[in-house]
């Protein structure tokens, strides 16, 4: 097994400038071909975006610095797709909680005789990733040609993509199924396949072509919450002399936005290892977390709960500060350890990206009204300030 993914962070960067010099001017016209790996077409960016090595404010600016807006408003489509998700899920939490609910243990389906569907059972196992054309096309071939459920592909996206991410892959799977967008499912077609495969896969008379949408009894207005907790991050109200930030998987750039306001606070990286069925998946991450620990000075590695309260005691940390932790994805918002810290009068705040907090009451609705608020939301991030 091999993923086509660094773990230094200088060659993440190195990548990301070689796609902006290279390939992004024709993204557009480029990003749907599925030309396997290595998927030099499309940014393959995700995984960092997942844990947020990389911000998406970060890599915004860095292409808006030297491209207008319009002539790459497909890429900044795609960057925001992945907020929408996060946002609309954060206000529909009952919908992962009914997915999860429904997961059953699955059987990998190696050997369907559909030679682009069994290709890409491989690809995914043995790399990590799939393009996200292949993606719509396999979820389209397991629900409606192989029969098999939603949840189940869902789950097994999850166990081995490298870039999972709970919101893109469980919305995305609902959208493919017709239950996502309420009546309209996606339906994989051979000519599609052959065209945007370069001819590589043509599954003539192979695949359902006339599945209606799968029914759901879901009544999403019903599953929907009206307001996002999270904490206010209020800097001046901090003790400064006894903070301690935990960054995680959620996000492993936060340091960044804390050390802009606070010159002195303790950190640690909290990760509990082998959490993926796939060893390419735990060795990456294992491999990316060496690596950030190694470029934050007075970083330590802590593994489990007990581990994390001894470091809080140890510093004298009273105020804590933990990632925004998206629904699907919960690490440290555990009541037995939130209690334990309370215990030892250590106050704990779960910080929410501005990013975010002005994304993400955009996300009730679809993602088109969300996508006209686009320009407003770059600018509120200072990013419209380079080329219009």
């Amino acid at each position: 097994m091999n993923t086509i993914f660094p773990t230094n962070k200088v060659d993440v960067y190195n990548n990301l400038n070689f796609f902006i010099e290279k390939f992004l001017e024709n993204y557009s016209s480029n990003r749907n071909f599925d030309l396997g790996p290595p998927h030099s077409n499309v940014s393959k960016l995700s995984p960092f975006i997942r844990r947020r090595l990389l911000s998406e404010k970060e890599i915004l600016e860095t292409i808006l610095y030297k491209f207008s807006l319009n002539s790459i408003d497909k890429f900044v489509q795609e960057i925001f797709w992945r907020t929408y998700w996060k946002g609309w899920l954060e206000f529909h939490p009952k919908v992962y909680a009914e997915f999860e609910k429904n997961t059953k243990e699955y059987e990998i389906p190696k050997k369907t005789g559909i030679k682009c569907f069994d290709h890409w059972t491989e690809e995914l196992l043995d790399t990590g990733y799939l393009h996200n054309h292949a993606r719509m096309w396999y979820a389209s071939i397991w629900i409606f040609t192989l029969k098999r459920s939603w949840e189940e592909g869902a789950k097994f996206f999850s166990d081995y993509l490298i870039d999972w991410c709970p919101a893109s892959n469980t919305l995305g799977w609902r959208w493919v199924a017709g239950i996502q967008t309420i009546g309209k499912n996606y339906i994989a077609r051979p000519e599609n396949i052959k065209t945007f495969t370069s001819n590589k896969f043509y599954p003539e008379n192979q695949l359902n072509e006339t599945a209606s949408p799968i029914e759901s009894e879901i009544n999403l207005n019903e599953y929907a919450i009206s307001k996002i907790q999270y904490d206010e991050l209020n800097i001046k109200s901090l003790n400064k002399s006894n903070l301690g930030l935990v960054l995680t998987n959620n996000d492993l750039s936060l340091h960044k936005s804390v050390s802009k306001n606070i010159d002195h606070y303790e950190k640690c990286l909290f990760y509990i290892k082998g959490q993926s069925k796939s060893n390419l998946v735990n060795n990456f991450e294992k491999d990316l977390l060496q690596n950030v620990l190694e470029n934050i000075p007075g970083c330590e590695f802590i593994s489990s709960f007990d581990k994390l309260i001894e470091w809080a005691k140890r510093k004298k940390i009273n105020e804590l500060i933990f990632p925004f932790e998206p629904v699907g994805n919960k690490i440290l918002n555990n009541e037995t350890l939130l209690l334990k810290l309370k215990s030892q009068n250590i106050n704990c705040i779960f910080f929410l990206r501005n990013w975010d907090k002005r994304a993400f009451p955009y996300t009730k609705k679809g993602f088109f009204p969300f996508k006209k608020k686009i320009p407003e939301l770059l600018r509120l991030g200072g990013l419209l300030d380079y080329k219009s």
